[in-house]
């Protein structure tokens, strides 16, 4: 592991089980995006699962626009609402559950556009191991690593394990009081 000023791991060892539980429970709503109206592209990138989701300010302008909506995922996850909330991060603005296949990438890209320059991107491992590379720096990540990294540098992930790779991601605006 290689860890400099571009991630920081903010806690390790979180019991994850209650949370895959939580999803277990709602595994259908993986299948959301893809039944939704009007969404672009491919309809479930990643095998995403938004409980807030960026909403374009005009056609293909999702990363300038800093409007966003709860889904109705949203209230099926009491218990990732309340880890957010123990950790000051409540205010948060776009928020997903993400899979990964086992030896899948996530490719090399920079999170550019004006959605961005005022955030702080954290991710939540729940399962599967895999590799997080920023700007040179990387990281090993464990389920239960609840970790910032630079999104406004280049960055990736791979996945390592023989199961999905499941992580939370989510944006805050920037503050000092951030995790």
């Amino acid at each position: 592991m290689r860890i400099t000023g571009k991630i920081r791991i903010i806690e390790t060892g979180i019991d994850v089980a209650p949370f895959l539980d939580e999803l277990d429970k709602n595994k259908d709503l993986w299948q959301m995006v893809s039944k939704m109206e009007d969404v672009g592209g491919d309809k479930n990138p990643y095998r995403f699962l938004p409980l807030v989701m960026g909403i374009e300010n005009s056609p293909g302008n999702i990363k300038n626009s800093d409007i966003h909506s709860k889904t109705p995922a949203y209230w099926q996850f009491p218990l990732m609402r309340k880890f957010l909330e123990e950790r000051n991060a409540s205010e948060h603005s776009r928020a997903a559950f993400f899979k990964l296949a086992p030896g899948g990438t996530v490719g090399g890209h920079i999170d550019d556009g004006s959605y961005y320059l005022n955030k702080d991107r954290y991710h939540f491992s729940l399962q599967g191991v895999y590799q997080y590379f920023c700007d040179g720096d990387w990281l090993e990540v464990q389920p239960g690593t609840f970790f910032w990294f630079d999104n406004k540098k280049e960055h990736w992930a791979r996945n390592i394990s023989d199961v999905d790779r499941v992580t939370f991601v989510f944006d805050l605006k920037h503050s000092l009081t951030n995790p």
